[in-house]
């Protein structure tokens, strides 16, 4: 399939094929490399969950290994109403297309989405990975549907999240005393590697800074500051 499914049914039959493929772990490169980050935020909520046509505002940055950040950002509406479990209906073709704006190829993409932690073992960052075919961390604040307990209240201390018997994510505390996230190896990320790089990328703020920076990106074109691409 190239494009993104456009129905419950497409989503859900394509969430299961990707599910069941096998991906070759990415090889971390020697030298410092370029990673990026994509967010989308809508308006502030209404009573219920959202809906389609819903305007969002999509932000994706690349971070330079001497610090240098580069932006891409985006204002469309959505394509779908909000499901748990079928955000790519909503949100996939705005993120991508956030990310291929960048105009570059980065080594490594945070995504604020889920992978296994998933009814069909394949959430956004997975799927916009595979789409991509750049390799994908999954950040949220909380799982999906797996269960664990929390981590220690040190830096760098994990916990599994399973569904069943089955690891599919895991909570990681980025900050000493601060609520963990959730870590989700996306697209052709082990969880080792993916811990290693959150960890990484979080010296500083509780968030990896290149989704931290995409975040704040996709917020202040939202209020207006930050010109979106037409």
């Amino acid at each position: 399939m190239d494009g993104w499914p456009t129905t419950i049914e497409e989503l859900i039959s394509e969430q299961k094929r990707i599910a069941m493929l096998s991906f070759s772990n990415w090889e971390k490169p020697s030298k410092p490399f370029v990673c990026a980050a994509v967010f989308i935020c809508y308006g502030q909520p209404k009573s219920g969950p959202g809906k389609k046509f819903d305007q969002g505002w999509v932000a994706a940055i690349a971070l330079f290994p001497d610090g240098q950040v580069k932006t891409f950002a985006i204002s469309e509406r959505a394509f779908f109403d909000y499901i748990p479990g079928l955000l790519a209906l909503r949100d996939g073709p705005l993120l991508e297309k956030a990310v291929v704006g960048l105009n570059l190829r980065p080594e490594l993409l945070f995504v604020n989405a889920t992978s296994r932690d998933h009814p069909h073992r394949a959430g956004l960052a997975l799927h916009l990975g595979y789409k991509l075919d750049i390799p994908t961390v999954g950040i949220t604040r909380k799982p999906l549907i797996a269960k664990g307990a929390l981590p220690g209240k040190n830096r760098g201390d994990r916990s599994e999240l399973r569904i069943g018997n089955e690891t599919v994510a895991f909570w990681l505390r980025t900050q000493e005393n601060k609520a963990p996230l959730v870590v989700h190896p996306g697209y052709r990320l082990d969880w080792e590697t993916a811990i290693e790089i959150v960890l990484r990328y979080t010296l500083k703020y509780r968030t990896p800074e290149p989704l931290r920076l995409a975040r704040k990106a996709a917020r202040l074109c939202r209020a207006g500051f930050v010109r979106s691409a037409l």
